[in-house]
């Protein structure tokens, strides 16, 4: 095909009347088609693994995946692509890399996939070929062994995160503690919700929020009585611990006074003179009994301080004393004096002394303070005994008197035992594990991890020293192996010609691959021939071949094509030597690349680079490559000798009158005198009949 898309003069002078131009042409010169050579392309292509030379077919260069002497071997085992430069990826079997274009053709090891085995697997997936699913439940996973290093999903706990948090647990590592569920098989296992609501006095998702201020019960929806003290209803059940306000009584305070009655918890009696009274106050709001008068809500007679009635003979009522009985006994009083309102039986419960004005000291309660509260109590109510400002630390209850429940301890039981043995050996007062911890887990209160290096109950035992770490649980090597270590415990060095982290890289080439080090690839006892470093994985520099390369290559045409392990030159000899290795001199007779060229046949012997005839040349030749004859009449080396002047013509070789002699003359060199043979006498002075003898004049030597 030809496109001609610009001209060019061709002369810069040329007559005025001409423009002189040519077309500047695109031209596709096509040669033979891959694997023949020759100029018609009819030959075959000797070495099927090369580049050959299109005129001569010899060998320019390996296909890609091949190396060697005439590219006949394929490439090393871990090697792929032009010159066996690449390395290959993470395949299953490194055999079954194929030396062309580094595809693994049995799969990839585990961790690994694509058709060369060089992408890690994905998020989610593990395994050979990357083709198994993590666990659902696992955050993340060991792209080798699908184990969940990375930890579980919150609300989930395990090895393999196959088990659910323990009841009444939830959360990441299953650490955060259930509220108060109505029912704890109904927490969630991930977020601690209450699936069918809380216990009575607790409210939101977690039933972790006690009921705000005068509010109790189920989703504290119930609104607390009359207490005393609205802090002091209790929110699970509305009973008010330090009692009814005035005008209430009952357990919730909700109950107003029966007639008679009035006051807090409706513990005051009406005067009798009243026809009932404020339940509130006691004053006689509705009037005075028969006999009775009043005055400013009260009814009032004429009897003695102390009592009361038509005839003053009945004492003033409970809890009243002096005139009319309208003067209360001190709130502190068990009862009082109906006279004067001294405390004559006692105090009433949180008060003692002979007053009783005194309250209870720190640790007592009752009536004149001669109960001794709970030891379980910090402190408690003076008046009850109840624990009103909390327990100690490691109890619960009303009065403390329950330790905190299995896996709970601490003040107010808020806390949670750590990972203890046996979580009925965890101390309620302060979370000390009594028998030891978990697998995991170490210190007293065995919440904090195994250091790394170490595993197990108490973190006791030690990993592997061929683990880079390991599971803190079972001591399985889940982070992997130390450089040079396989297996699920790491106790299995890498396969012989593998080394490094997870056995992934491959050996170089060791003179015995068994001592190629499992952990850094060192080639113990050197390198096969051709390769040099510790690794063996570089091949000889240009010029050197061999065990260590301390061979020194022969007069190869490219120094940096002969072959790195038996010094073989590739692309042929320099002019002048011969043979695979290009250290044989040409023999007499040729010369040039790969002494390829004969000498010209006139040469005594040439220049084994440049052909020229440096021994001289053959008989009867002359010339610098002895392209001529010897002139006429001459013959012999360089010419020297003369031919036979009875010559017509001599051989310019060897003399010899191959043109016949002249008139008179015979014989080779046309020294034999025809018809005049003398006799000749030899030595024994023996007459030789008929003999014909040469002239006297011969060939001059």
């Amino acid at each position: 095909m030809v496109l001609c898309k610009e001209t060019l003069n061709v002369f810069n002078e040329a007559p005025a009347k001409y423009d002189v131009r040519i077309g500047l042409c695109e031209v596709e010169v096509y040669g033979c088609p891959g694997g023949f050579y020759g100029p018609y392309c009819s030959n075959a292509c000797p070495d099927t693994n090369c580049y050959c030379h299109l005129e001569t077919g010899t060998c320019q260069g390996c296909k890609t995946g091949y190396q060697g002497y005439l590219c006949k071997l394929a490439c090393d085992r871990g090697y792929y692509g032009a010159e066996c430069q690449q390395e290959c990826g993470h395949c299953r079997n490194l055999n079954q890399c194929f030396h062309t274009n580094g595809s693994c053709l049995t799969g990839c090891e585990a961790g690994y996939h694509g058709s060369k085995c060089e992408a890690p697997c994905p998020h989610g997936l593990f395994g050979p070929d990357c083709l198994e699913e993590c666990n659902g439940t696992c955050d993340g996973c060991n792209r080798f062994n699908g184990s969940c290093d990375s930890g579980c999903n919150p609300g989930w706990q395990g090895y393999e995160c196959q088990d659910v948090c323990d009841k009444g647990s939830f959360g990441d590592n299953c650490s955060e503690i259930c509220g108060h569920c109505r029912d704890i098989d109904q927490c969630s296992n991930m977020n601690g919700t209450c699936l069918t609501g809380c216990d009575a006095g607790y409210q939101g998702d977690l039933c972790k929020t006690s009921c705000v201020r005068g509010l109790y019960g189920a989703e504290c929806q119930q609104e607390c009585g009359h207490c005393r003290d609205l802090t002091q209803c209790v929110y699970t059940n509305g009973s008010c611990l330090t009692g009814c306000e005035a005008g209430y009584h009952g357990e919730t305070c909700e109950t107003p006074c029966p007639h008679g009655f009035f006051g807090p918890d409706c513990a005051d009696r009406c005067n009798d003179s009243c026809d009932g009274c404020n339940r509130f106050n006691g004053s006689c709001d509705s009037g005075c009994n028969p006999g009775w008068q009043g005055f400013n809500g009260s009814c009032d007679s004429g009897c003695n301080p102390g009592w009361k009635g038509f005839e003053c003979r009945e004492a003033c009522p409970y809890g009243f004393f002096g005139l009319d009985c309208g003067e209360r006994c001190k709130d502190t009083c068990d009862s009082c004096n109906n006279i004067n309102g001294s405390c004559d039986s006692g105090c009433k419960p949180g008060w003692q002394g002979y007053d009783c004005h005194t309250a209870c000291p720190y640790g007592f309660f009752g009536p004149d303070c001669v109960h001794k509260c709970n030891d379980t109590c910090d402190g408690c109510n003076r008046f009850n005994g109840s624990c009103d400002s909390g327990c100690n630390p490691g109890w619960q209850g009303y009065e403390c008197q329950d330790a905190c429940d299995n896996g709970s301890f601490g003040d107010n039981c808020s806390e949670t035992c750590g990972y203890c043995r046996d979580v009925d050996k965890c101390s309620n007062i302060n979370g000390t594990c009594l028998t030891g911890c978990d697998a995991g887990y170490h210190k007293d209160l065995c919440k904090t991890t195994c250091p790394y290096g170490f595993f197990g109950p108490d973190c006791a035992n030690r990993c592997n020293n061929a683990c880079d770490g390991c599971n803190r649980f079972n001591g399985s090597c889940n982070s992997g192996c130390n450089p040079g270590w396989q297996g699920i415990e790491c106790q299995d060095a890498c396969d012989k010609g593998s080394f490094g982290d997870n056995c992934s890289e491959s050996c170089g080439h060791c003179r015995d691959v068994d001592k190629c080090s499992n952990i850094n690839g060192t080639c113990l006892n050197g390198c096969e021939a051709g390769f040099q470093g510790d690794l063996c994985k570089t091949q000889c520099d240009g010029g050197f071949f061999g065990i260590g390369c301390n061979e020194t290559c022969g007069h190869c045409q490219d120094v940096n094509r002969c072959f790195h392990t038996n010094g073989k030159c590739l692309s042929g000899c320099i002019a002048g030597f011969q043979g695979e290795m290009c250290k044989t001199p040409c023999q007499r007779g040729f010369f040039g690349e790969n002494c390829f060229y004969r000498c010209l046949d006139n040469c005594a012997g040439c220049n084994d680079v440049t052909g020229r005839c440096e021994y001289g040349c053959l008989q009867g030749y002359t010339g610098y490559f002895c392209e001529n004859a010897c002139p006429y009449g001459l013959f012999g080396k360089d010419c020297t000798d003369e031919c036979n002047e009875n010559c017509t013509g001599c051989s310019n070789v060897n003399g010899l009158c191959d043109r016949g002699c002249n008139p008179g003359w015979m014989g080779d060199y046309c020294d034999i005198v025809p018809d005049e043979c003398n006799l000749q006498i030899d030595d024994r002075q023996q007459e030789t009949p008929n003999a014909c003898v040469r002239s006297p004049y011969r060939l001059r030597e």
